[in-house]
């Protein structure tokens, strides 16, 4: 990324976590700036248009410049849907509340083992998804590969298991439903945690806000909540 706009987006570190994340992890293939606010656009599973705008009234001359070049947008917050929804539908939106941990919060690790996921895991995370309509193997594949995950095993069976998408962000938590209420989603994500602060890497997470297991979870751990996000799939 051009030494500007990285400068750019460092000036909200937290604001901008997840684009900052995401064009670590992948090249950024387009910029579009005017005034104080861009969009960045790079190659995941999407070709995803990541808005950063502090100054609401330069979105539309924004999304002008940018003539839709993608139809799928992250980072995006709620005052940000009108406009970009003026001569667009959305065709599926998902909202999450995101929550960061502070970088003076140190977590303690698990007395639960645990390891590393690798490729062979990866059908058996995906059958076992809440977000079929939003992930794919080829996905959970990469990141597997790019980043940090940890999995528990019990009874011979991969029984807990947690990744990172693809801004750097902790997801794909999951616990197989009889092995629930054990605290292992907890190691799991204490082993995440660790994992990033080891790499000197942001600790976030996306939640849905009904979730809240996961949401009581996090605030145990320490994260605070930053603001309410969606990915955004227009047509």
């Amino acid at each position: 990324m051009q030494a500007d706009l990285l400068n750019h987006l460092q000036s909200n570190p937290i604001s901008n976590m997840p684009v900052l994340g995401f064009f670590e992890n992948y090249p950024l293939d387009k910029h579009v700036i005017y005034n104080k606010s861009l969009i960045l656009i790079g190659t995941s599973d999407y070709s995803w248009a990541y808005l950063s705008v502090p100054e609401p009234n330069d979105l539309d001359s924004l999304l002008e410049k940018f003539g839709f070049e993608s139809l799928y947008f992250a980072n995006v917050e709620e005052w940000m849907i009108p406009q970009l929804t003026r001569n667009h539908r959305i065709e599926w939106k998902l909202l999450t509340n995101r929550y960061y941990l502070p970088e003076e919060i140190e977590v303690e690790p698990t007395d639960k083992a645990s390891g590393p996921l690798d490729s062979s895991h990866v059908g058996y995370i995906y059958q076992n998804s809440a977000y079929k309509d939003f992930t794919s193997e080829l996905y959970i594949s990469e990141r597997i590969a790019r980043d940090i995950s940890a999995g528990i095993w019990l009874d011979d069976k991969l029984v807990g298991w947690g990744l990172t998408h693809d801004d750097g962000s902790l997801g794909f938590l999951n616990v197989i439903s009889e092995y629930r209420g054990k605290g292992i989603g907890e190691a799991i994500f204490r082993t995440l945690i660790r994992g990033k602060q080891e790499n000197q890497k942001p600790v976030f997470v996306n939640v849905e806000p009904q979730n809240k297991q996961s949401i009581n979870l996090l605030k145990k751990l320490g994260l605070e909540f930053d603001r309410a996000v969606s990915w955004v799939k227009l047509a």
